[in-house]
């Protein structure tokens, strides 16, 4: 090799290196500049609605924040029917609106939908539960990127499903003897003073978008992308259910997908997706993994995360970890600064979840980094009253503009006794929605412009 050849030689391997310590030296600086430090642990915000009726017993469980316009959030909160000893009686949902999260009242709910009882020809009496609402919502005032006024604001969209149940003679159904399912897609407005319900419709699952049977099975908002909206769902190709992105756009039908883009494999069953856009412009998904075979299986207890850096075209599995939670919800969430973290139920490697833990991501998305906890409501209550165990449970986060004008990362999620979710157990003080405050070292990143 010549003197030329050489020296060409030394200053490309010089130009590579200095570009990786230069990338890396950006990486390390965002991570110190960034991170949790500090989740509250305050009492139940929500609990019981005032529209139950009075020969029953509801509570508030899952709730899942948008931002309504400039200083104003707004919680889709799902209710369930205690004493039903039927898994998972839910029984509809509302929206309430807040500026402060210590205001967040019963008395302001909206209600959205509500469980239906009805006699069917050759059936019988059925049930049709309503699962949790949730959805994507343009801020009024909101701006696009070049600051010109969003075209959609003061409009949004949410989908819950539905599922019909034939009842037994003691007024009971099998949580998997299914007649029906389908999804209820919602239209929404707000003019400023009133957040309105334009439309509901009865939608199949399969005539959303074409090719596709897409499930109202998510545990995050959207996401907006200009004008659009990015949503995470489920699909079930034959018996495999896939995680993936859709896309909505607004027309003179409201809010619509058009596109759906599958991102989870198929060798295990990935559901309850969670979405978000990371500091540098990529796409973080993260869903609930089952084995096809047995819940018990490994698959069942690992955390995955995909990556995309093309704006959702195309996706690639950047975090894999083994055995490291409880059979349950998991959600990839983000604190104010634009920390990226996971939130799942500690191990055992069981269905238990009395203990929220979180992992903030390494500044590369390549791994999950030490494990904190986020609440131990066998520690802070002592064991759950019907002698079963605590569920804390369904994490799901946003971050919004409250009155002071300051953006705040919330962590929402439920406290339950399984009792009363798989019995007929009495509820508890602790029972209901929490809404929590996810503190970080770095500077705000608005969600929205203004």
């Amino acid at each position: 090799m010549n003197q030329k050849k050489i020296l060409k030689f030394i200053c490309v391997v010089f130009c590579i290196l200095l570009f990786l310590t230069s990338s890396c030296g950006e990486k390390a600086e965002r991570d110190e500049t960034m991170g949790i430090t500090g989740i509250t642990k305050g009492e139940v915000d929500i609990a019981i609605p005032l529209s139950t009726p009075p020969d029953e017993v509801w509570r508030y469980g899952l709730g899942f924040p948008i931002q309504v316009a400039p200083r104003l959030a707004g919680l889709f909160c799902n209710i369930r029917k205690e004493g039903a000893a039927s898994i998972d009686f839910e029984v509809g949902s509302d929206i309430i609106l807040f500026d402060d999260l210590d205001d967040i009242r019963a008395d302001k709910a909206i209600p959205l939908s509500r469980y239906e009882k009805e006699v069917r020809s050759g059936i019988g009496n059925t049930v049709t539960r309503k699962g949790p609402v949730i959805g994507g919502f343009v801020p009024i005032g909101a701006k696009l990127e070049d600051g010109s006024p969003h075209p959609h604001a003061g409009t949004g969209f949410g989908m819950c499903w539905a599922i019909v149940h034939p009842l037994d003679q003691h007024d009971r159904f099998g949580y998997l003897d299914i007649i029906e399912r389908y999804e209820e897609l919602f239209q929404f407005a707000y003019d400023g003073r009133d957040f309105k319900v334009l439309k509901k419709e009865h939608v199949k699952t399969d005539t959303l978008v074409s090719d596709w049977n897409l499930l109202g099975s998510f545990i995050t908002n959207a996401i907006p992308d200009g004008q659009d909206f990015l949503h995470v769902m489920a699909t079930k190709i034959g018996d495999i259910v896939v995680s993936g992105v859709t896309r909505w756009k607004y027309g003179e039908n409201g809010w619509r997908p058009v596109s759906f883009v599958p991102v989870t494999g198929n060798k295990a069953r990935w559901t309850e997706p969670s979405l978000i856009r990371d500091v540098d412009g990529s796409l973080l998904l993260s869903a609930r993994s089952f084995c096809n075979s047995s819940m018990d299986a490994p698959a069942a207890f690992d955390i995955a995360v995909w990556r995309s850096t093309d704006n959702g075209q195309t996706w690639q599995q950047v975090i894999y970890r083994k055995k490291c939670r409880s059979a349950s919800p998991v959600s990839i969430d983000q604190a104010a600064d634009g920390t990226a973290f996971i939130v799942a139920n500690y191990p055992p490697l069981m269905r238990r979840r009395d203990i929220l833990c979180y992992w903030s991501l390494n500044a590369n998305r390549t791994d999950l980094g030490e494990l904190a906890i986020a609440r131990d409501a066998r520690g802070e209550f002592g064991t759950a009253p019907s002698g079963s165990w605590w569920r804390i449970d369904h994490p799901t986060s946003a971050i919004v503009q409250l009155a002071d004008g300051k953006w705040h990362s919330l962590l929402v999620y439920r406290i339950v006794d399984n009792g009363e979710i798989e019995g007929d157990a009495d509820p508890t003080p602790q029972t209901g929605c929490y809404v929590e405050e996810v503190f970080s070292r770095g500077e705000a990143i608005p969600a929205w412009k203004f």
